[in-house]
């Protein structure tokens, strides 16, 4: 009897957490672009930055971001690394753009990459990190996205 009421309780729990697959649906990665970067302050020991990102939605339906665990390179020099408890949702097929205010410790890099800048040369940028897109048991995303920055388009 107890036997038989374990199998039941035990199968019975198995099929729970298969329900909660039905309410944690898999999405397809984003595709997450650094679309602006804009020197809020600097001084010898930290820079401030903000950095426009702009997140595309290839699925089907609403995708919630509910979090962002992020490193941020130019040039392979890291800019930025850190969290963000940011909460919004990008539509079915569409597109939504959010801001970080970043701090950074780049002097040693910062001459290099503003000499690129004034010549007008392209800016490499690289993205890694995850992204949350929901409660409990909704699923990570894994960011590893690059793109090249064109100098015009900067706000400093």
């Amino acid at each position: 009897m107890f036997r038989t009421i374990s199998v039941i309780a035990l199968v019975a729990g198995l099929s729970l957490l298969t329900g909660c697959a039905l309410f944690s649906p898999s999405y397809t990665k984003p595709d997450i672009a650094l679309a602006n970067v804009e020197m809020l302050k600097a001084n010898l020991w930290e820079q401030s930055f903000r950095l426009k990102l702009r997140v595309d939605n290839p699925n089907d339906r609403s995708l919630p971001i509910r979090g962002m665990q992020y490193q941020i390179y130019l040039n392979d020099a890291r800019l930025a690394t850190g969290v963000s408890d940011q909460i919004f949702d990008v539509p079915a097929y569409g597109s939504e753009y959010f801001e970080l205010n970043v701090r950074s410790n780049l002097w040693r890099h910062v001459g290099d990459i503003v000499k690129l800048i004034e010549n007008q040369q392209p800016v490499d940028y690289r993205i890694e990190g995850h992204i949350r897109t929901g409660l409990l048991f909704s699923p990570r995303l894994n960011l590893r996205e690059k793109g090249t920055l064109n100098p015009a388009d900067l706000s400093f």
